[in-house]
């Protein structure tokens, strides 16, 4: 890795003033610009999004607020970009992976994900204000920038100082000083509060569903993308309650709640 340009990159962000005047407007121009050159992306709340449209709203990061000096340095040891559809509860992640035996200036390689279920699942059946940050977001395309821009405070970090926390001061100084965060967790709506709210559905529920055209009852044992229902069953595993169980796995729509 390049010290040089390493420590270069911790200086920028260590001197970002504690107001910029110019981050809403920056923000604005990427939210525009994100959506004009986007082949997936078609309006604010899209439906469809692609690998491309991360990289190349991170690109437009780059260049309007680290001056170009972060996806260089990532891209010199390995940066991808992606979505996922089975991160249920983070909005976004970054992972590093080490090499055996890593030391301060090998390779490394970075993948910034970012959980397109939260994201789709926001802004959709369920109308309440949504923060991301501390900020609130009007729509789906604000929300991805709120989450990509805490992700790209995880690259600056574990690029400059080989560790990131958003927990602790210096990740909170820098996002608030570079994107105006005023915190550092998400407000999508997840499928749990999806269940709850559209559907009155939680863990304990009983519920009705039909699997291959056969009616069963069952208990909802635990929700994230689809509800895990179990379903008393003589040949199914034995629970901690003594009691077999069959799982399945269903789809909240799919789901009656039945009366007490």
């Amino acid at each position: 890795m390049n010290e040089k340009e390493r420590s270069k990159l911790g200086e920028m962000v260590l001197s970002l003033p504690a107001k910029n005047k110019d981050t809403v407007a920056r923000q604005h121009q990427i939210y525009s610009d994100s959506l004009r050159i986007s082949r997936a992306m078609d309006r604010p709340n899209f439906t469809r999004v692609a690998n491309d449209d991360l990289r190349q709203m991170a690109k437009m990061y780059d260049e309007l607020f680290f001056e170009g000096r972060l996806l260089k340095l990532a891209a010199d040891e390995g940066l991808k970009f992606g979505w996922s559809s089975r991160m249920t509860k983070n909005a976004g992640k970054t992972v590093t992976l080490y090499p055996h035996n890593y030391k301060r200036g090998d390779r490394r390689k970075f993948e910034i994900i970012l959980s397109s279920a939260l994201l789709f699942q926001t802004f959709s059946d369920i109308d309440r204000p949504v923060e991301v940050t501390g900020i609130v977001c009007r729509d789906r395309l604000q929300a991805m920038q709120r989450v990509l821009e805490h992700e790209l405070v995880h690259l600056v970090e574990m690029l400059v100082w080989d560790d990131s926390s958003c927990s602790k001061s210096l990740f909170q100084r820098i996002a608030n000083r570079a994107f105006g965060h005023t915190q550092h967790q998400h407000d999508l709506i997840t499928q749990r509060e999806r269940a709850a709210r559209k559907f009155k559905i939680g863990v304990g529920s009983k519920v009705n569903f039909q699997f291959e055209g056969q009616p069963l009852q069952g208990v909802v044992n635990r929700i994230t993308r689809r509800a895990t229902v179990l379903v008393p069953d003589q040949a199914g595993a034995l629970f901690d309650d003594g009691k077999r169980y069959r799982k399945y796995y269903v789809p909240l729509e799919h789901l009656r709640k039945r009366s007490a």
